[in-house]
């Protein structure tokens, strides 16, 4: 059975509401907030203080390669480190082995560093080796409409001189949330439990992803607008044709996601342990 999961969020607090439903295969869903609430303007927290724990602690960088796409990190997408936690087994953490940069799964016990291509091998930290842990990422920003450039934002979170609603908010009065479920978008780099910006105002081009309304259930998917098809980022689903008998409409593109690789107490019911 899927469950479609339902976050209402209120000025300073976040309830859930869980409902069963009989699952299309061919579907991934997507929890939409139908609390007028969920809008982006009714927020009542600016993503900064969403997103990041510890301002004077925090550091954001680009992640480069695909090693840690079974974690949801793609290349070129937005790092948030925080320096202030103390890395565990199982951390992803943002450090320098001999003089490199790496974003790795650290295993304290063992002293290693893993990644989630296992066609990557695990590196093992020797007593000789130059290592140090500079953080532990807290959370990855994806985006899936290039409007503006992360990689002018490497830098301490302190000196950065836009916010996170600035950067991640394109047109706040049409803006809202979702969180996604299942794993039909896997290939895109939204994962289950994943937290998506949807934007209304973005006009649904060929190929966008998309969230919509079909036949009376939330789904995330790419837009194939010219053949009237929804298709998954992923070969396991087949794709889902729009038919005129259908109730179809178009509630947004996404044009952001936001992971969670650690809990904070504001966003608990958002997070998604890799």
């Amino acid at each position: 059975m899927l469950v479609i999961i339902t976050v209402f969020i209120y000025s300073n607090y976040i309830a859930m509401r869980v409902y069963p439903i009989i699952p299309w295969p061919a579907h991934a869903g997507i929890s939409g907030f139908e609390s007028p609430a969920a809008e982006y303007t009714q927020l009542g927290l600016r993503l900064d203080e969403l997103l990041v724990l510890h301002p004077s602690a925090t550091r954001l960088c680009i992640a480069q390669g695909d090693a840690m796409k079974g974690v949801g990190i793609f290349d070129g997408d937005l790092l948030i480190i925080d320096r202030h936690i103390k890395p565990q087994t199982g951390s992803v953490i943002y450090g320098q082995l001999n003089g490199e940069f790496i974003c790795k799964i650290y295993d304290e016990k063992r002293r290693m560093l893993l990644t989630s291509d296992e066609k990557c091998q695990a590196i093992t930290i020797h007593d000789y080796d130059d290592f140090c842990v500079e953080g532990v990422v807290i959370r990855t920003l994806r985006q899936h409409l290039y409007l503006n450039d992360f990689i002018n934002l490497t830098s301490d979170y302190s000196e950065l001189r836009t916010s996170l609603d600035d950067l991640l908010v394109l047109h706040p009065c049409a803006t809202w949330f979702g969180v996604a479920q299942g794993d039909s978008m896997r290939d895109e780099g939204i994962y289950d439990g994943d937290v998506l910006i949807i934007d209304r105002q973005v006009s649904a081009s060929q190929g966008a992803v998309i969230v919509a309304q079909l036949n009376g259930e939330f789904i995330c998917k790419i837009f194939d607008k010219k053949r009237r098809i929804l298709l998954s980022a992923n070969p396991q689903y087949h794709a889902v044709p729009i038919r005129d008998c259908d109730s179809f409409s178009v509630e947004g593109v996404v044009i952001r996601s936001i992971r969670m690789h650690f809990q904070s107490s504001l966003l608990g019911l958002w997070s998604c342990t890799p």
